[in-house]
């Protein structure tokens, strides 16, 4: 079959049960997704295309159109049939099982493609100044990174709003929570980097004593001139026993969160935590609320993130 300069040759969609094979010219395939995100490529002399809708009668991936004029055979599905019917039973199962394949590599890398793109729309979305961020402009951020598809970005978009970091428009996107979105990427990246959990991610002893800090810091805390919230050590003892069922809060228990200084003893001390006999020498304990409220919720978020990329999707 001989092919016009810019006749179309089929349509996204369409059922043609056919496979394509391209012996002279160039063709171009457009897969527009439900954004209206259009990708590219080419066909040229050697190529072939449409062997799912040959095999397993899926819909066209993309609409081809002649960018010069071309010279393409078509294999219809009623020869392949014809030409089964000579060949031995198992060849047509082979033949589904490799399209089968196909189809499932092809999600995986949908899928693969999502994943690895994820970290750099946190990262452009935490670069921007403005909070209103347009979609068009984080494509075209985003093409420095990754292929993906508007519908994909749009997708990833949305389990970010599900996380209740941004907030979808139309044309845009409201980041909400900036701080969150670098604390995200930044434990993303280490975990990449290093094969280990970041140190942001919190133990579950951790995770509970600074929710008992949180709890009793709004019901009882005061602002100090540095800009950090405290409480009496004594409010602290007691809300961890009644969030962490009968639990007595020790030095030992607290060590950790001294060390990363996410809990301050107030006022400091010149002598080390380890060597203090024990907390009725600490009269108050600060800490950065929000920095506390960013680390609980990003330990909320972390856990469910893998299964909401993986499956989610």
């Amino acid at each position: 079959m001989n092919l016009e300069e810019g006749k179309i040759l089929c349509l996204q969609g369409d059922h043609s049960q056919s496979f394509y094979i391209v012996k002279k010219g160039l063709l171009s395939a457009t897969s527009k997704d439900e954004q209206n995100g259009i990708q590219i490529q080419n066909f040229g002399p050697g190529s072939t295309f449409g062997e799912l809708c040959l095999i397993a009668g899926e819909p066209m991936e993309y609409t081809v159109r002649a960018e010069q004029e071309s010279e393409i055979e078509i294999i219809p599905q009623s020869v392949l049939q014809d030409t089964m019917a000579r060949q031995p039973i198992w060849l047509k199962s082979i033949l589904a099982f490799l399209a089968q394949r196909n189809s499932i590599a092809q999600e995986n890398k949908r899928k693969s493609d999502l994943i690895t793109t994820f970290p750099s729309l946190l990262f452009i979305l935490s670069k921007f100044q403005n909070k209103q961020i347009y979609l068009k402009e984080i494509q075209r951020e985003l093409k420095n990174f990754s292929e993906l598809s508007t519908l994909g970005i749009y997708k990833l978009l949305i389990i970010l709003q599900d996380f209740k970091l941004v907030r979808l428009l139309s044309e845009s996107v409201t980041v909400e929570n900036k701080t969150l979105l670098k604390l995200l990427y930044e434990t993303l990246r280490h975990r990449a980097i290093y094969k280990s959990t970041s140190p942001n991610i919190l133990s579950l002893t951790d995770q509970a004593i600074l929710t008992s800090f949180v709890k009793a810091a709004c019901d009882k805390g005061k602002l100090q001139p540095d800009g950090l919230i405290a409480i009496n050590t004594e409010e602290l003892i007691e809300q961890t026993k009644k969030s962490m069922h009968g639990m007595s809060l020790t030095l030992r228990s607290l060590e950790t969160l001294l060390q990363k200084r996410l809990l301050l003893v107030s006022p400091q001390t010149t002598v080390k935590i380890s060597e203090l006999p024990g907390l009725e020498l600490i009269p108050k304990i600060s800490a950065d609320f929000d920095r506390l409220l960013n680390l609980l919720e990003l330990n909320r978020i972390y856990p469910l993130l893998d299964k909401k990329l993986i499956s989610g999707l």
